[in-house]
């Protein structure tokens, strides 16, 4: 029998580690020129107080971390891949290997509490109110959980939840192609809600000259 799409994500994410570290330092994925780097620098400096802390959940090979690091912020990333915290931590920075089964059995080992829990392009997995309801309880009193994902405006229909296929086409490096779980907006909203969230405000960052949306961010508050 084959492994489920959940277990070939995570077994995508060891085989491709240094292929995405590669791509992303090089910057050659074209939305994150775009602007969705951008926007989730931004999305979360806007809710910081000076200084504020930030758990970086799905954090890859650390370069939110380090962005927000260089602009005043405390951060600490998790991921749970090895090849990629080990390439976090070669470039600088407070990095864990954390699964997000760990984290959803142990929440503490995220560690905290927080001003801002932020996953950015993190959250591919069918089951997410797990990791998103740890990282919740380590959010200090006002903390915020900053979500951006796909804007379902560029996803091939039909509009429903379900699996997808990455094929990371247009991209150099040889990655192995990957599984990811599409939600439209409503599901988003529910799943926040079985974590203990509420979704307080909806971002939609758009491409310069085009006005095309290129990601979705939510942000929400413990309720």
């Amino acid at each position: 029998m084959g492994s489920s799409p959940a277990e070939r994500l995570r077994q995508s994410w060891e085989a491709n580690a240094d292929a995405w570290t590669k791509a992303v330092r090089d910057g050659a994925i074209p939305s994150r020129r775009a602007g969705t780097d951008t926007a989730a620098v931004e999305a979360t400096l806007m809710r910081l107080p000076p200084g504020g802390r930030v758990l970086d959940v799905g954090c890859g090979e650390g370069w939110l971390s380090r962005a927000l690091t260089a602009r005043g912020a405390a951060v600490h990333g998790v991921d749970g891949s090895a090849g990629l915290i080990e390439a976090a931590r070669e470039a600088g920075g407070s990095f864990d290997v954390v699964s997000y089964a760990n984290a959803e059995v142990d929440p503490a080992r995220l560690g905290g509490p927080f001003d801002a829990a932020v996953f950015n392009f993190a959250l591919l997995d069918e089951s997410v109110t797990g990791v998103l309801r740890a990282a919740a309880s380590r959010l200090d009193v006002g903390g915020r959980a900053i979500l951006q994902t796909v804007h379902p405006v560029t996803v091939e229909p039909p509009y429903t939840d379900g699996w997808r296929r990455e094929s990371f086409a247009g991209i150099a490096g040889g990655f192995e192609p990957m599984p990811w779980y599409f939600r439209t907006l409503a599901s988003w909203v529910r799943a926040l809600e079985a974590a203990g969230l509420r979704v307080a405000e909806i971002v939609e960052p758009a491409a310069p000259g085009t006005g095309r949306p290129l990601s979705l961010i939510l942000i929400a508050e413990p309720h």
